[in-house]
């Protein structure tokens, strides 16, 4: 299957299209990954961009996953033009996914409204959704223990990386996606070996920062 994986920190911050690679390999199924990503933009900053119409045009995807702005989500309406005017671009030979992103830690209610409008575009369109804001949540409560968020109460730990990954490559393969399997997933995925060289989150001078090699 080849992908291609459209969105910004939410897929990149510890590279979720590498871990879904790394679920597949442990399903036996080969999986190329292409990833368009910038921070803090949503899908509607990717329209602007030749490289998505390059990619969606001539790259022979099976499968598109769009994720949107997420933290603020801007709500259902941005969320509803962009993801229309995205799905008018995909190829009629490509799947569409949509990744559902999860609620800022400080803000649990903004969870409803997210995945509401997620799946509420996915019927627009004919898109299949990957539960991954759902799943986070369920997950949370039943592993308090487990810290999914990354420092800033926004972005992914590693396990919250390896989550949504577990999440998306379920749904690519069709397989069941409930809280128990996903959480156990990601167990094994949060220890896959990264490639110190590229480009993640990290904690500098009391701040955030992208940096290559501070895994």
């Amino acid at each position: 299957m080849k992908v291609l994986f459209i969105g910004n920190s939410h897929t990149f911050v510890h590279y979720v299209p590498l871990r879904v690679t790394a679920y597949f390999e442990e399903q036996g199924e080969p999986l190329e990954a292409v990833m368009l990503t910038h921070p803090g933009v949503g899908l509607d900053w990717h329209l602007e961009q030749p490289q998505t119409y390059f990619n969606l045009m001539t790259g022979g995807y099976d499968a598109v996953v769009l994720q949107h702005n997420a933290h603020p989500f801007p709500g259902r309406e941005s969320l509803m033009e962009a993801g229309e005017k995205m799905a008018a671009l995909v190829p009629a030979g490509t799947q569409i996914f949509l990744y559902m992103t999860w609620s800022e830690r400080l803000n649990p209610e903004g969870q409803k409204p997210m995945s509401e409008a997620y799946e509420a575009l996915a019927e627009r369109i004919g898109a299949v959704i990957c539960p991954v804001g759902r799943i986070w949540q369920a997950v949370a409560r039943a592993h308090r223990e487990e810290d999914l968020y990354f420092a800033d109460g926004e972005h992914s730990s590693v396990l919250g990386a390896s989550l949504a990954a577990a999440v998306i490559g379920r749904t690519l393969l069709g397989l069941p996606v409930r809280p128990s399997v996903c959480y156990a997933d990601a167990k094994r995925l949060e220890t896959m070996p990264q490639d110190p060289r590229m480009i993640d989150l990290v904690l500098k001078d009391d701040g955030l920062a992208l940096e290559a090699g501070e895994q």
